[in-house]
């Protein structure tokens, strides 16, 4: 039977709003299995591609945390427009015999600390600017309530130094993070992992 047709009825669920995830195993096999989150480690990401530094990010994450990691890709993103169902499953089929992965449809992390309640988030410096950006909350107050519901679901954020704006910046370096949630936010030491290039200029090679 074809991958879409096979698994193409959890997608419309989740879609529809039935399903809050969807896990998906090495095998490529979709499921909605009830996993207990507050072991694990959530690597975010649209995957695209996915690559090495993706891999050793986990690698590293996991070493720190003693945690299960999974991949999550979703289908919306704050910033970005959703992509497409074709879209969906190539992406999905890089991490076959890889990594479990998730998917599901929350465009913030707000959304996805109800979803994976007690999980631990591995992000860039990049999109940790991103999330402490009031613009994306509608001001000030929308940010620290959407900061106090990711503490109330007790998840917290891993963040890796990522290279943007011609500088590399850790989380030290970011100064739109509010001294009273700055605890929500552990630094992945430089040392143990670096990487400057990014999914946009892997793509670019890849097409050159």
């Amino acid at each position: 039977m074809n991958i879409y047709n096979k698994n193409e009825s959890y997608l419309i669920d989740l879609i529809n709003g039935k399903l809050n995830y969807i896990h998906i195993n090495r095998d490529g096999d979709f499921n909605n299995t009830n996993i207990d989150w507050k072991d694990t480690l959530i690597l975010s990401g649209s995957f695209n591609p996915l690559h090495k530094g993706h891999e050793k990010l986990k690698e590293i994450a996991t070493a720190m945390t003693k945690r299960k990691p999974y991949y999550e890709l979703s289908i919306k993103n704050a910033v970005k427009l959703t992509i497409s169902t074709d879209e969906i499953f190539e992406r999905i089929r890089q991490f076959k015999g890889k990594s479990d992965i998730v998917l599901s449809d929350a465009k913030f992390f707000t959304e996805k600390s109800h979803i994976y309640q007690g999980a631990i988030f591995v992000i860039g410096a990049d999109l940790c600017q991103e999330i402490n950006n009031p613009i994306y909350y509608e001001g000030e107050e929308g940010l620290k309530k959407s900061l106090m519901t990711i503490k109330s679901n007790d998840c917290r954020f891993l963040v890796a130094g990522r290279f943007f704006k011609n500088k590399y910046h850790t989380v030290d370096d970011l100064m739109n993070i509010s001294k009273e949630y700055r605890f929500l936010f552990e630094s992945i030491p430089e040392d143990l992992f670096r990487l400057d290039i990014s999914s946009t200029e892997i793509r670019l090679m890849n097409k050159g």
